[in-house]
């Protein structure tokens, strides 16, 4: 049960650091926006590692709709774009949808939403 006990505490200790070493935080604008209307949502954020990342965008039943590459550069703020197109190049409904940035070796980055209202 010690053993255990000493896992899980250096475990902690070593999520903490790849925390601090991948510091980003992720920003959408404009939210909500139209694509219908030939608006484009930027997704904004700032790294403090160079590495490659990928943003998901789902929809609300966790169905992936888009995969992007998005490669981060320290010390830069670091953009991208979403027409508000699947994967199909099928222009998607009025909702709400999540994303999320992950890096390479499968660390969750940075989460949101954002609105669509087509009209």
């Amino acid at each position: 049960m010690l053993e255990k006990i000493r896992y899980n505490t250096s475990m902690k200790r070593r999520n903490w650091l790849i925390t601090l070493f991948f510091a980003v935080t992720i920003i959408n604008y404009p939210n909500p926006f139209n694509p219908a209307a030939g608006q484009i949502a930027t997704f904004e954020c700032s790294s403090t590692a160079t590495t490659e990342a990928f943003l998901y965008i789902y929809d609300m039943a966790a169905r992936l709709l888009q995969r992007k590459v998005f490669n981060l550069q320290a010390g830069a703020t670091n953009r991208i774009t979403w027409n508000g197109y699947d994967a199909n190049n099928e222009l998607v409904g009025s909702s709400v949808y999540l994303y999320q940035l992950i890096d390479s070796g499968k660390t969750r980055l940075g989460k949101g939403k954002i609105w669509i209202t087509n009209r």
